[in-house]
């Protein structure tokens, strides 16, 4: 069952709002996630994972280019750290990075738009934080090719805050 959240406060002054948001989440539950996942989450996601655990948020639209074209979506789901079966990051996890490498190693899913594409972070060194969005129609096999490939990836962001920023 999915709790309802509260309006998230950052800098775009409150017009954001989170809802149907799981459980809160702990330090420790944290600490074991990045564990699993063999990745240190970025101190802006973090933050928003101890407030926010998956949900809904309006606004939701966000632009991206493709290719040098631009293009809409929408998120859908931001996943969730818990027992659940419904936009369980866990399992996002486990079916694009762990039973196939379906992305590079220090990008992580954070939310899904309508058609299945992710929303992601990098918890890499070179871009720390940014947000891309992956384009499921072109994914790369990782067990081949260079997790510096982001021919799929497309950046959204260079930050969490910027991402929320630009959602209208």
């Amino acid at each position: 069952m999915r709790l309802f959240g509260m309006a998230m406060k950052n800098s775009n002054e409150g017009r954001m709002e989170f809802t149907e948001t799981e459980k809160a989440l702990t330090n420790a539950e944290l600490n074991d996630f990045e564990e699993y996942v063999g990745l240190q989450l970025p101190e802006q996601y973090r933050n928003h994972l101890l407030t926010y655990n998956g949900g809904r948020c309006e606004p939701n639209v966000f632009d991206v280019s493709k290719n040098g074209k631009p293009n809409q979506s929408c998120i859908d789901w931001f996943l969730a750290i818990y027992d659940g079966e419904a936009d369980n990051l866990k399992d996002y996890v486990d079916d694009v990075k762990i039973k196939v490498k379906r992305m590079p190693q220090h990008i992580l899913p954070i939310a899904h738009d309508p058609g299945g594409n992710l929303i992601c972070i990098s918890c890499g060194d070179k871009d720390n934080g940014a947000i891309y969005f992956w384009d499921h129609e072109n994914e790369v096999d990782y067990s081949i090719a260079q997790d510096d490939d982001y021919s799929n990836l497309y950046l959204i962001a260079r930050s969490l805050h910027e991402f929320f920023d630009s959602l209208k």
